[in-house]
């Protein structure tokens, strides 16, 4: 009797199993099918997993946003860390059902430019010390010889609410009204930044092939 009931045991127990790794099977597919802003309210209410697929699913756009604007790897990978920290402090003011992506741009954006005033801050000081900083990245002395680095030149030399309506928009792939909610603006005026961008850049582009051997 006890043997059959030890093997008794023992299939109940691998029943538990098989039924435990079909349920995680099922939250991890059901997972995956959400959408971010469902997976944000799971989040909201406690569920680390819904964090997970977040950060998997928007990292990397967030990474290349953030490393456009600081033309630094590490700076960028600071910052990524720095703003999935506010995303998951401000996730109890995050509005349920909102578009999830402009939110966590927006946060993006802000630790971007919280951290340029700090060091522009830190560059005064050793400035009044007699000290002058090094400029971050030394200007070109003359235009890239191939299509992709005299774009990515122009892009550079674009003011830079003409260049992060672009990079918004056909870059990291948010609409108009998303990046109009990140920056803070109205979409005509992402509308008309992107235009007077494109020009410029149009311009620019047409000097450099104008100009190339």
């Amino acid at each position: 009797m006890k043997s059959v009931g030890g093997a008794m045991a023992g299939e109940g127990q691998g029943l538990m199993a098989e039924g435990a790794l079909a349920l995680a099977s099922s939250r991890a597919e059901s997972l995956a099918e959400a959408s971010l802003e469902a997976l944000m309210e799971q989040y909201v209410v406690g569920s680390a997993s819904a964090f997970d697929e977040i950060y998997r699913r928007t990292s990397g756009r967030v990474f290349g946003y953030l490393l456009r604007l600081t033309r630094h790897r590490e700076r960028a990978e600071d910052l990524l860390q720095i703003t999935y920290a506010k995303v998951h402090r401000a996730r109890e003011s995050y509005l349920l059902g909102a578009p999830l992506m402009p939110w966590v741009f927006a946060i993006a954006r802000r630790s971007f430019l919280d951290e340029r005033r700090s060091a522009r801050s830190r560059n005064e000081d050793l400035s009044r010390d007699g000290q002058l900083p090094e400029p971050t990245q030394a200007p070109p002395e003359h235009l890239p010889t191939d299509t992709v680095a005299a774009l990515e030149h122009a892009m550079n030399r674009l003011p830079e609410n003409y260049r992060e309506a672009i990079e918004l928009t056909k870059v990291s792939g948010l609409s108009i009204a998303e990046a109009a909610e990140v920056l803070g603006t109205s979409q005509t005026a992402v509308k008309l930044r992107v235009h007077r961008g494109y020009l410029q850049l149009r311009k620019a582009l047409a000097e450099f092939s104008r100009e190339a051997p």
